[in-house]
């Protein structure tokens, strides 16, 4: 990543799909070590947009660049993000040293795999739980083995889809927390995705609220909040 490079620069995105239109021509500028949060109503795009900057979903039109690179050809294992899910996605016949060092696969680490699982397990809290199965953690601990299995690498980018829906509200308070700290601490450009404005406006530099396919408003959380764009954006938030 080049200094001065935005972290991720997303020019003219659609994308279409069996006549639906997910994504409008949409631009959007991300700084490097940014906190962005992307909001709105199920089926907005939000999720589109962040599969889009994987990789994972190709658009119709427009590009996509990280860092400075255009990556709008490249295949996901070519542009250094790493990506949480919803689900977690962890391995069940794996321990959770081996989930976490499957990040790795693609990764020449300088200081060894193992150094590098037993350095993302301690900033995750979770060091004494190398040796166990994903299925003997709670939902809070799994989720915190699939972030640091997306951080093995060392991304450019964090992708994060919904990574907390899945939990109480209680455990959600706390590891968004956690999410914030890792990611000041570590200061990498991290694009979060929720349906939860609350979540959205406490974790995020920046938000951009969308509706079909098209983004409403770019702003900092408070001014999202105070000043809105658009009646949507108002009565959404």
């Amino acid at each position: 990543m080049t200094d001065g490079d935005p972290g991720v620069a997303i020019e003219g995105m659609s994308a279409t799909f069996d006549g639906v239109t997910a994504l409008e021509d949409v631009s959007l500028t991300i700084d490097e070590g940014e906190f962005f949060a992307l909001i709105g109503p199920s089926g907005c795009g939000k999720t589109t947009m962040l599969r889009t900057i994987a990789g994972l979903t190709d658009g119709t039109d427009g590009s996509v660049a990280i860092g400075g690179r255009d990556v709008t050809d490249s295949q996901p294992e070519e542009r250094n993000v790493g990506m949480v899910f919803q689900n977690y996605a962890l391995f069940p016949h794996m321990s959770v040293r081996e989930n976490v060092a499957y990040g790795l696969r693609f990764h020449d680490h300088s200081r060894g795999k193992e150094d590098r699982v037993a350095e993302l397990l301690d900033l995750v809290d979770l060091t004494g739980a190398a040796d166990r199965s994903p299925e003997q953690l709670s939902g809070g601990q799994q989720q915190r083995i699939a972030l640091a299995r997306a951080l093995a690498p060392e991304p450019d980018v964090l992708l994060l889809d919904e990574p907390l829906s899945a939990l109480d509200a209680k455990l959600r308070k706390r590891l968004r927390v956690q999410i914030q700290t890792i990611q000041r601490e570590l200061d990498i450009t991290t694009v979060y995705v929720t349906h939860d404005q609350a979540e959205a406006l406490a974790l995020s530099d920046r938000v951009a609220v969308m509706q079909n396919g098209r983004i409403e408003q770019v702003a900092a959380p408070e001014t999202v909040y105070r000043d809105p764009a658009s009646r949507f954006v108002a009565a959404f938030v």
